[in-house]
C-alpha cells in the first residue's frame, strides 16, 4: 500500500447557518451547538492529519441541520426537521450551493488521482457523542468500512492492530459505533470507484476527548501509524 494517495474529509466540520437561512433556525441555538448540528472536534482532527500527512483536506462548515452532506439524495435525513418542510425551490438551492459542490469536489479529486494511475485512501473524519439515549458508549475510536470489500476490511484490521499497540488504554473497534456500510458519503463513493483503487474509511472519535491532551495523543497516533504504512519507499 505504500505510495497510496491520502485524502481527508470532514462532512460535519461546522454548524454555520448562512444569514439567508437563519429564519428557519429561530430558537434552535441548542440544537445547532449539539452533535445534531455538527461533529465537534472533527475539523481539528482533519486539519492535524492533513498537515502531517501532507494530504488534501475538504470540509463542510454548513450545519448538517441545514443540509446533510453525508446522506444520499433519497435519504429522509437529507433535510432535518428544520428544513424538510421548506419549498422545493429552497431545497434545490441548498443542494446547488452546499451539497453538490462539496461532494463533487471530493469525487473529482479522487477521480483525478485514479485517472493518473494512483490508488486512494479516503479518511472521512467524524466524532460521536459519549452517550446516546442515556447509554454510555465505551468505544473510543471506531474504524468504519464495508466488510464486503476485502481491501477495506484488511486495512482496518491491520490499522486497528497498530492503534491497539500504540493506544493501549483506548478501546478501538471496527464498524462501531456505526456500521460502515450504512448510507454515507463513503458508501456512495464505493459505487463510483469499484475495485482496489479506492478505500473509503470513516474514522469516528469519541467526543469525550475533544480539547483534551488525550485527543492530541490520538491525533499523533493516527498520523504516525499512517505514515509508517504510506511513506513512499
Amino acid at each position: 500500500m505504500r505510495g497510496r494517495k491520502i485524502l481527508i474529509s470532514c462532512e460535519h466540520a461546522g454548524n454555520y447557518v448562512p444569514k439567508d437561512y437563519k429564519f428557519m433556525f429561530v430558537d434552535a441555538e441548542e440544537a445547532l451547538a449539539s452533535h445534531r448540528g455538527w461533529d465537534p472536534g472533527s475539523l481539528k482532527i482533519g486539519k492535524y492529519l492533513a498537515r502531517h500527512l501532507e494530504a488534501p483536506l475538504f470540509y463542510q462548515k454548513v450545519s448538517r441541520l441545514l443540509v446533510e452532506t453525508n446522506r444520499s439524495l433519497d435519504n429522509k435525513e437529507l433535510f432535518s426537521e428544520y428544513t424538510h418542510n421548506i419549498n422545493r425551490g429552497i431545497k434545490n438551492t441548498l443542494l446547488t450551493k452546499y451539497y453538490h459542490p462539496y461532494r463533487d469536489g471530493i469525487e473529482g479529486k479522487i477521480q483525478n488521482y485514479i485517472t493518473q494511475g494512483e490508488s486512494v485512501l479516503h479518511l472521512s473524519i467524524h466524532t460521536f457523542t459519549p452517550q446516546l439515549n442515556g447509554i454510555e458508549r465505551t468505544v473510543d475510536v471506531g474504524l468504519l468500512y464495508d466488510d464486503e470489500r476485502e481491501e477495506e476490511r484488511a486495512f482496518c484490521e491491520q490499522w486497528k492492530g497498530q492503534l491497539d499497540n500504540m493506544l493501549p488504554d483506548k478501546l478501538v473497534m471496527l464498524n462501531c459505533p456505526y456500521n460502515g456500510s450504512d448510507d454515507g458519503f463513503t458508501t456512495y463513493l464505493r459505487t463510483k470507484f469499484t475495485g482496489k483503487a479506492y478505500l473509503g474509511i470513516e474514522v469516528e472519535v469519541n467526543q469525550r476527548y475533544t480539547g483534551t491532551p488525550a485527543m492530541s495523543k490520538i491525533n499523533e497516533t493516527f498520523s504516525q501509524s499512517l505514515l509508517s504504512r504510506f511513506l513512499p519507499t
